[in-house]
């Protein structure tokens, strides 16, 4: 569970933000043989990685197996010691020690826009500045313009925080909008949740229980990093 800085109308707070939870819970899945229960194992394969295979000829793997390293076949590895390697590709593939990262974008066609070098960001939602709360839109708007890709929701850890975002919730609810939330000394930056993650446009959603039950609220933070656009009619 992570924390957002959050302001609104003047007043700040750090609040926690969870994984929205299911209303049924997920079966447990357990396979079993004749034997017992079984589990997954990640073992190597015992397959040699100093062989081309595609020049094995049928020869070769009658006289013998050349392909298979018994020794490491079927032992279980130190994924703690593993560490990821790009290789340049060819005949005698090598480790490259110097490469650059880029990020591809591309138009709504499919052809390719734009390269510009990735940018390892940090996250943003728990810093010094905290999340403002910005523009609203219409909930019909908001919801037929974007992509949304992930949601999370906004919790209260005591009675300070309930009246908080439930002040929140009871504003949006009534005027069934969605406000737009941004990051940094501004608030007008996109909101990055965690290290090396990227950029979302982030929408604040809010609701009141049902009659009866307007003490209960949800609020909910909608990123989406897509705009739904009508593509341009060819002449």
């Amino acid at each position: 569970m992570n924390e957002i800085h959050f302001e609104y109308e003047g007043k700040a707070a750090r609040l926690s933000l969870q994984s929205l939870k299911r209303e049924k819970a997920q079966p447990a899945v357990r396979r079993r043989t004749s034997t017992g229960e079984v589990s997954m194992v990640r073992v190597l394969n015992g397959q040699s990685q100093s062989i081309d295979k595609e020049k094995l000829t049928p020869d070769d793997l009658i006289n013998g197996d050349p392909e298979i390293e018994i020794e490491s076949g079927g032992t279980l590895p130190e994924l703690e010691l593993f560490t990821p390697a790009y290789l340049i590709p060819g005949e005698n593939a090598e480790i490259s020690h110097e490469f650059s990262e880029i990020e591809i974008v591309h138009t709504p066609e499919g052809e390719e826009k734009e390269r510009r070098p990735r940018v390892l960001r940090s996250s943003n939602i728990n810093d010094v500045h905290p999340i403002k709360f910005g523009k609203t839109f219409p909930i019909e708007k908001a919801f037929t313009s974007f992509v949304f890709r992930a949601v999370y929701q906004l919790v209260h850890d005591d009675g300070i925080g309930y009246e908080f975002l439930h002040g929140v919730a009871k504003r949006l609810h009534d005027k069934k909008e969605v406000a737009l939330l941004g990051a940094g000394p501004k608030g007008n930056a996109p909101l990055i949740l965690r290290d090396k993650g990227s950029p979302h446009r982030a929408f604040l959603f809010g609701e009141l229980g049902e009659v009866g039950e307007s003490d209960k609220y949800r609020l909910l933070l909608l990123l989406s990093n897509q705009e739904l656009k009508l593509p341009v009619k060819p002449e």
